[in-house]
């Protein structure tokens, strides 16, 4: 077998969290550090699109995150909330913090929510919410205000123009933070062509239609948003004080669950261009000139013999993955929210 049977959502967003650590962007990440320390306690602080809670984990065992933090992070996938309630009492059992779990208590304008009380030997402590919700919603709704806003490869999958303006709203006089936002590159290697088993061309194509879709108008986020979001942040309200490059590259041999992380995108990749083609060879309300003209030069039966053969060259341990995205740090000047 060369791809899995089944794929879980909450299980790759737990294998990219080792990708992500050889990613993040470290002078930005020391910025904030810096920013943080100053603030007085408890810092409160917000995620958006939270996932299985990897990025608090990391926060706080980086030493991030100042001793005392009140913590609420929000995911439209139960799924997530309850890997995310999981994965962070098995790590501060492992990280030396008492633990106590709070069920069915209640967030602001989210309905019920998990809290996680962790109590360090150090007199640190951090208290952590995550409710099922739609994060640019709840901003919407509520007068909640945090000191930190985390979105981790989030602003890339809503619609910016939406949702930044509510989201940093809920952080004046704060700070937002947006790592590993996607910003138009992907590859793999190694090439095709050489030993005759795809056309090289075929994997520039499925790469074009792939990038195309995300642009698509009637699909919210887009393939540049880490380069969009440095103009969009000023006009928000918010000012960048740091960022740079949170490249994916993930090679063999395949630590840890990372070759699930890399089935999982190419199924993904698979099923957008699979879909985009659907119709006549047209990349569905897409606008990209070279997204269509690469749609026109792919078939189904193309399209599955590519995602085939790069299923087994993970399985065989031979693919080399890569993404362009950008961490950017903004600070944000006022509590004007943009509707």
């Amino acid at each position: 077998m060369t791809r899995p049977s089944t794929y879980e959502h909450s299980r790759y967003l737990e294998a990219k969290r080792t990708v992500d650590d050889r990613a993040l962007h470290r002078p930005t990440l020391d910025r904030l550090r810096e920013s943080l320390a100053g603030r007085s306690a408890p810092l409160r602080v917000v995620e958006a699109g939270c996932g299985t809670g990897t990025m608090l984990r990391r926060l706080l065992a980086w030493g991030i995150l100042p001793d005392e933090v009140v913590y609420r992070g929000y995911d439209l996938r139960e799924e997530a909330i309850d890997r995310a309630v999981g994965g962070i009492a098995t790590w501060a059992d492992g990280a030396g913090y008492v633990l106590e779990i709070e069920e069915g208590s209640t967030g602001p304008d989210a309905g019920p929510g998990r809290t996680l009380r962790l109590s360090g030997e150090d007199d640190s402590s951090a208290t952590a919410t995550f409710a099922a919700a739609d994060a640019v919603e709840v901003a919407r709704r509520t007068d909640a205000e945090y000191d930190l806003l985390v979105g981790c490869a989030f602003l890339d999958i809503v619609d910016l123009d939406r949702a930044l303006g509510p989201l940093l709203g809920l952080v004046p006089d704060g700070l937002a933070y947006f790592p590993i936002t996607f910003d138009g590159e992907t590859f793999l290697r190694p090439s095709f062509g050489g030993d005759g088993t795809i056309d090289g061309s075929i994997e520039r194509a499925v790469l074009d239609v792939y990038h195309a879709t995300m642009d698509a108008p009637d699909r919210p986020g887009g393939s540049r948003t880490g380069r969009e979001l440095l103009e969009a942040l000023p006009a928000a309200g918010g000012e960048v004080v740091a960022g740079g490059g949170s490249d994916w590259l993930v090679t063999p041999p395949y630590p840890d669950d990372e070759a699930y992380f890399l089935h999982y995108l190419v199924d993904g990749i698979e099923g957008a261009v699979s879909e985009a083609i659907a119709d006549d060879g047209d990349v569905d309300g897409s606008s990209s000139v070279a997204g269509a003209d690469a749609a026109a030069r792919l078939s189904p039966e193309a399209v599955s013999e590519w995602a085939e053969a790069r299923h087994r060259g993970i399985t065989e341990g031979r693919l080399t993955f890569g993404a362009h995205n950008l961490d950017v740090l903004a600070r944000v000047e006022s509590d004007d929210r943009i509707e």
